[in-house]
């Protein structure tokens, strides 16, 4: 039986392109080509091959692992490991913006109007003190109207929380994109990095994977507030943002920590050893890995010890409907 689901992650989602953002694997230029992809990942040595083939489909093979091959579906099952179809389901929806089944409470996806930039975009937006969608993820409205957080995030018209990513000019590059139901980046947008306000006395950095991980690992830490400035890359960074991380490491503080608060998972625990590489290559920064506890992501820790803040918002309580781990 045909699943068009399936068949848009296959399709729809550049293989070579996923395994970069997500995974953190690096093309090799010398080695491929227009219509063959060489990636290899610079922890493991992994080395794959990607190609599209002739029904559309996105394919992938291992060098160094002969059983190692198939669609993305497959990558993703092997690399994010997986137990269940519907579990790697989960994680290419987040990546294509698409949610099954769609609440009725989901607001659709931000489109970009023709010639309008991201950071028109934004500017556009509705500058907000407070959000059902981000109280619904047990964030505190003393959180998110935190002035550590000011001009970080706004509400487009369709209810849509941005979070926006800026360059190291300061100029808006786009924003990451997060409702009920429906997680994306701006179209056309370039992912840089987004950054809470600095201070002088700030003597710890806490990289994320989400903005929403970052506010979250804000409100369950109060003892660390007033001297922790934080830092997300929306996902696996490009190459292009941990060049960005270490030039943002450079310019900080003399024994500032760097912390890395991505995910438990083997994507995240990959990354948070790129992000302490990044950070030995600075003699006077500190480095702490701290990975949540039985759970996937920090936000996943702030719901559990949130829950009856949580359930208050739930239907029959507030229209907006239950709140949702997202990523």
């Amino acid at each position: 039986m045909h699943d068009d689901e399936l068949h848009r992650f296959k399709s729809d989602i550049h293989l070579a392109e996923y395994a970069a953002e997500r995974y953190g694997y690096q093309r090799d230029r010398r080695e491929s080509s227009a219509r063959s992809h060489v990636l290899r990942h610079p922890s493991t040595d992994d080395k794959i091959v990607v190609r599209q083939d002739d029904d559309g489909h996105w394919t992938y093979f291992s060098v160094r692992d002969d059983r190692d091959h198939g669609t993305i579906v497959d990558f993703v099952r092997q690399r994010g490991r997986h137990a269940s179809l519907g579990s790697v389901r989960q994680e290419l929806r987040q990546w294509l913006g698409t949610a099954r089944p769609v609440p009725e409470y989901a607001a659709p996806p931000m489109r970009r109007a023709p010639g309008r930039s991201p950071a028109d975009a934004f500017l556009a937006a509705r500058v907000a003190d407070t959000s059902a969608y981000l109280a619904g993820r047990g964030l505190r409205s003393e959180t998110f109207r935190d002035p550590r957080f000011a001009g970080t995030w706004r509400l487009d018209a369709r209810g849509n929380v941005l979070f926006v990513h800026r360059g190291e000019s300061d100029a808006i590059t786009g924003f990451e994109i997060k409702n009920r139901g429906f997680t994306g980046f701006a179209p056309g947008g370039t992912k840089s990095a987004w950054r809470s306000a600095l201070r002088d006395g700030d003597r710890a950095l806490v990289v994320t994977e989400s903005a929403i991980d970052a506010l979250s690992h804000h409100q369950l830490h109060p003892e660390a507030r007033s001297t922790t400035r934080y830092l997300s890359t929306a996902g696996q960074p490009s190459k292009s943002q941990m060049d960005l991380l270490d030039r943002v490491f450079a310019r900080l503080p003399f024994d500032t920590t760097v912390v890395a608060a991505v995910d438990s998972d083997a994507a995240g625990h990959d990354l948070a050893n790129r992000i302490r590489a990044l950070a030995h290559g600075h003699a006077r920064l500190a480095f702490r890995r701290d990975a949540p506890e039985r759970a996937k992501d920090w936000n996943e820790v702030l719901q559990r010890i949130e829950r009856d803040a949580v359930r208050a918002l739930r239907p029959g309580r507030l229209t907006h409907g239950p709140p949702e781990r997202e990523r």
